[in-house]
């Protein structure tokens, strides 16, 4: 259906698909919005008036996926070391929970849909843009309520932020962070954190054994929620040949339930063994990342998991969308390289492309040049 629509589109000369519908859905927004200051504002600043202004209770709301919750740590840092003496809240996804289990930021996390949202908070910070995430900060009945405009819902919030990405580029670590500042929390620690438990330890102390897997070994991830985001097939199979033949390094082949076909396609194009892992739950996969001494793959949550146990990473981009791009969502992290092929196409949403140059013309031997880099600088040499 999705494609129908884009060849009905491109025959009616609307070839950036993408742009006209963003433009169609900031305008439905604006006209939304216009529409909620006129009618809740004044009930708003009656509320306020009688809300206490000493800050107990905080809700940090993120319901996406798993690289943005990742992404939002320093800000959950900033906002900690602001309000040190609050009970700081987060709401996320089921999924994506067991990221900050053992953050010692959060008080409590509240799963979306599952657990009952209190209605006593006195801040709520939604960290990304949308209708229901900002709403969400209104039916919290906290009297500061911060969060983006453009998506839908600003009339709810008291303090506002510009969904400007794609036209001031700068990475989501930073985005969030300037939501945060709105309040005020600053941190100078903008390092990313996951929680690493007991049981994901020897989780990836029991797989290491039962393969025989030794250092250094190295985690292909080849999968991506969008198709369009995922290098071929191909290139990982020589890629890891490349690893295991001439780097002697033991390959790892990780993906979710979903993703054992491609990990197996891959297989069947590669002359040398992989070991696999599929299916395995977050706190596990944060572990078995954790041991391992490079992480390569396209722009997933995994990759940001890496760099956030200090794991040097290779990250495949093609896109050079602001949206898309490394820019804003590559690895937070020092011991990263990013490779990426620059075809001219900043302006095209990949979802509008059609050959996915940017991503056909990268070739596995200069990944595995990188890989070797990365190796020596940060594994061999030690």
């Amino acid at each position: 259906m999705k494609q129908y629509i884009k060849d009905v589109s491109r025959s009616l000369g609307l070839k950036r698909t993408m742009v006209f519908a963003r433009r169609l859905r900031t305008a439905w927004w604006w006209t939304f919005d216009i529409a909620g200051y006129l009618i809740l504002t004044p009930m708003l600043l009656l509320y306020n008036m009688f809300k206490k202004k000493e800050i107990h209770k905080v809700l940090i709301i993120r319901l996406d996926r798993i690289g943005d919750v990742v992404l939002s740590t320093p800000a959950i840092r900033a906002v900690r070391q602001s309000f040190s003496s609050a009970k700081i809240h987060v709401l996320v996804q089921e999924y994506t929970c067991e990221l900050i289990v053992a953050n010692n930021d959060v008080d409590r996390i509240i799963i979306n849909g599952k657990d009952r949202l209190e209605r006593n908070y006195d801040v709520a910070i939604a960290l990304h843009p949308g209708l229901y995430q900002n709403y969400l900060t209104f039916r919290s009945g906290a009297r500061e309520r911060v969060g983006y405009t453009g998506w839908g819902g600003g009339f709810f919030l008291t303090h506002r932020v510009q969904d400007d990405r794609a036209v001031r580029i700068r990475h989501e670590v930073e985005s969030a962070l300037e939501v945060v500042a709105l309040l005020g929390c600053k941190t100078t620690k903008t390092n990313l954190e996951v929680s690493v438990t007991q049981e994901g330890e020897a989780f990836a102390a029991s797989f290491l054994k039962a393969n025989k897997i030794g250092h250094p070994w190295v985690i292909i991830h080849p999968g991506a929620r969008q198709p369009y985001i995922r290098w071929k097939k191909e290139g990982f199979a020589e890629l890891a040949d490349l690893l295991i033949r001439d780097a002697h390094v033991k390959v790892v082949l990780t993906g979710s339930d979903k993703e054992k076909d491609l990990l197996l396609e891959i297989a069947e194009k590669m002359e040398m063994e992989p070991a696999y892992l599929t299916g395995v739950s977050l706190t596990h996969l944060i572990s078995i990342i954790k041991s391992c001494d490079l992480f390569i793959g396209n722009s997933t949550g995994p990759m940001h998991i890496a760099a956030a146990v200090g794991v040097p990473v290779i990250a495949i981009f093609g896109s050079k969308h602001p949206l898309d791009s490394y820019h804003e969502w590559g690895p937070w992290s020092e011991k990263s390289i990013v490779i990426s092929k620059d075809v001219n196409c900043s302006e095209c949403h990949p979802t509008d492309c059609i050959n996915f140059d940017c991503m056909n013309n990268i070739e596995a031997v200069e990944i595995f040049e990188a890989a070797q880099d990365l190796l020596k600088k940060y594994v061999l040499d030690k």
